[in-house]
C-alpha cells in the first residue's frame, strides 16, 4: 500500500475528530468516514488504472469517494460541481472515464447508456466491503486534475500517491497544521485550492474539518462561521477576499481569536488589496504560491516575527526553489508531478533535469524569501522594454474605486505593443469618464512614462474561471478587435 494511504488510514482510523458540513450539520467521525468508504469500495471494484471522474458537491460523500477511489487503485479525476454540461463533454472525451460519480440529473440523463455513471443514493443502499483491489504503490497515479488552462489548451496533470504523500506532509510541517488545527473547506473541490490546502491536510493529521458548499452560501455569515466553529485555518481567493471587502461585514461581538490567519491563493494577490484586507479586519492573510504541477510551493506565515506582505514566502521542505537566469521560477522535489496525460512531450519540455520551469517570474531575497512577479508569458514588451502586468496593476489598486484590474499588451506597429487596461469599478453606477480620469491620474503619479496605459477601459467584472484564476486572454482578445 502506498505511503499516503497508509498514512490516512492510520490518522482517521484512531481520530476522536470528524467533518461537519457547515450547510444542514451533517457530521460524520473519521472512523466512519473510512467505513463510508468501504461503501464506496464496492462503487470502484475492477476500475484500477481508469480515470473516475466526480462531479459532486462539497462535502462529505466527496471525500469518501476520494479514498475509496484510491484503495482501488483507480485515478480520481475531481471536477468542480457547477461546471456546464458542454464543459463537461469536453473533459469527459479527453479524459475518457471509466466511472462517472455525480448527483446531478441532467448528467445522468445526458450520458445514460454512453458511460458508466453512479450516484451517492445508488451508493447509500450498498453493504460495505473490505478492498479487494492489488493496493496501489507510491508510484501509481493517484489523481488527474484537468485545466482548460488561461490560454485555452487542455492539460491533466497527473500527481501519484508519492507526489500527495511528499505534498501533503511538508504542508501540515510548513503550515504547522496538527491534529487539533481546525479546517474550513468552502473552495470548489473540483478545484486543488481546498483539497491541498484543506482536505488533505485534515486526513492527514486527523483533524477537525468544517465544509461548505460554496462562498455563495457563506457571503452573508462567512466571519460568524469562522468564530462559531473556532476555524484556525482557511483558504480564499483574491476574488472572495475583494468581495469581502466589499462586503464590509461586522465583526462585532464575534470572536476570531482562534483564527491564525486566511491563506489566499490560486491567483495574483494584488499587495494592496492584501494590506486593505488586513486593516478593515484585522485578519492577517498569506499570500500563496504554488500550481496544479506542484501543489503549494511555498508558505508564506504572517504569525512569524518580522513579517511583511508582499512575497510568497519559503520554499516548502518538499523542493528546492530557484531562479533562472531569465527570472523564471524553477522548482525540483519529490511533490512535482509525473507527467501530462496524453502528452508526454509537454512534459518533458517543461520538466528537464528534474526542474518544472513553471512559466512565472520571480526572485529571490535575502533569507531565502521568495517574490513572485507575474507570468513569463504576460510580459509586455514596448519599445523591446519588458513590463510586468502586475507593477501596473498595482498601482491601479490604489485607486479607491476599483474592485479589479487587468494590464495586458494590445499589438501597436510603433511599439510592438501599448499598455492597455481593463478596469471594473466597486460602484456599477460609477461615472466612468471620472473613473478613467482617476486611474490616468494614480498612473502618472505612480509610474514611469514608457509604462502608462495607452488605453483604458471600464468593464463590468474582470472574466475569472471558475477556481477564481484571471483569464487574462479573454482580455488580450476584447483589445486585439
Amino acid at each position: 500500500m502506498s505511503r499516503w494511504l497508509q498514512e490516512i488510514t492510520r490518522s482517521l482510523s484512531g481520530s476522536p475528530h470528524g467533518v461537519t458540513e457547515v450547510e444542514g450539520g451533517r457530521t460524520i467521525s473519521h472512523p466512519d468516514l473510512l467505513a463510508r468508504a468501504d461503501i464506496w469500495n464496492r462503487a470502484m471494484s475492477g476500475l484500477s488504472g481508469q480515470v473516475v471522474s466526480v462531479v459532486l458537491p462539497n462535502g462529505i460523500e466527496w471525500i469518501a469517494a476520494y479514498i475509496a477511489c484510491l484503495r482501488n487503485g483507480a485515478v480520481f479525476n475531481p471536477i468542480p460541481y457547477f461546471s456546464s454540461v458542454g464543459e463537461l463533454a469536453r473533459i469527459f472525451t479527453y479524459v475518457q472515464p471509466g466511472l462517472l460519480i455525480t448527483d446531478r440529473e441532467d448528467l445522468i440523463t445526458r450520458y445514460i447508456g454512453e458511460m458508466s455513471a453512479l450516484t451517492p443514493d445508488q451508493v447509500a443502499a450498498l453493504e460495505p466491503i473490505a478492498c479487494t483491489a492489488e493496493e496501489p504503490d507510491d508510484d501509481a497515479i493517484a489523481c488527474l486534475y484537468y485545466s482548460s488552462g488561461t490560454t485555452g489548451n487542455p492539460k491533466g496533470v497527473l500527481y501519484s500517491h508519492g507526489n500527495v504523500f511528499a505534498l501533503i506532509d511538508s504542508i501540515n510541517r510548513g503550515f504547522r497544521f496538527d491534529a487539533e488545527t481546525r479546517q474550513l473547506a468552502f473552495l470548489p473541490f473540483g478545484h486543488t485550492a481546498s483539497i491541498n490546502y484543506n482536505i488533505l491536510p485534515a486526513l492527514l493529521a486527523g483533524s477537525p474539518l468544517f465544509t461548505s458548499q460554496g462562498f455563495e452560501k457563506l457571503r452573508a455569515n462567512f466571519f460568524q462561521v469562522l468564530a462559531e466553529n473556532r476555524i484556525n485555518y482557511t483558504e480564499v481567493v483574491p476574488s472572495v477576499l475583494l468581495m469581502l471587502l466589499k462586503l464590509k461585514h461586522d465583526l462585532t461581538g464575534l470572536d476570531l481569536s482562534a483564527l491564525r490567519f486566511i491563506g489566499c491563493g490560486s491567483s495574483t494577490l494584488p499587495l494592496e488589496s492584501q494590506r486593505d484586507f488586513m486593516q478593515t479586519y484585522g485578519v492577517k492573510v498569506a499570500n500563496l504560491y504554488g500550481l496544479s504541477e506542484t501543489g503549494p510551493s511555498h508558505v508564506d506565515d504572517p504569525t512569524v516575527d518580522g513579517w511583511e506582505p508582499g512575497s510568497i514566502g519559503v520554499a516548502l521542505d518538499c523542493n528546492q526553489c530557484r531562479i533562472a537566469e531569465d527570472g523564471e521560477i524553477l522548482l525540483k522535489g519529490p511533490n512535482v508531478f509525473v507527467g501530462y496525460y496524453k502528452n508526454e512531450a509537454l512534459y518533458n519540455e517543461v520538466v528537464v533535469d528534474g526542474w518544472f520551469h513553471t512559466g512565472d517570474l520571480g526572485r529571490e531575497e535575502p533569507g531565502g524569501v521568495f517574490v513572485f512577479t507575474d507570468r513569463k508569458k504576460d510580459l509586455i514588451i514596448k519599445s523591446g522594454i519588458n513590463i510586468v502586468p502586475a507593477e501596473i496593476e498595482e498601482v491601479i489598486y490604489g485607486c479607491d474605486a476599483v474592485l479589479g484590474c487587468v494590464a495586458v499588451g494590445k499589438q501597436d506597429p510603433v511599439h510592438g505593443e501599448v499598455i492597455a487596461v481593463a478596469v471594473a469599478p466597486k460602484d456599477p453606477s460609477v461615472d466612468r469618464d471620472e473613473l478613467i480620469k482617476a486611474v490616468r491620474a494614480i498612473c502618472r503619479e505612480k509610474l514611469s512614462t514608457h509604462k502608462l496605459p495607452s488605453v483604458i477601459e471600464v468593464v463590468d467584472e474582470i472574466p475569472k474561471t471558475h477556481s477564481g484564476k484571471l483569464q487574462r486572454r479573454k482580455i488580450r482578445d476584447h483589445f486585439a478587435r
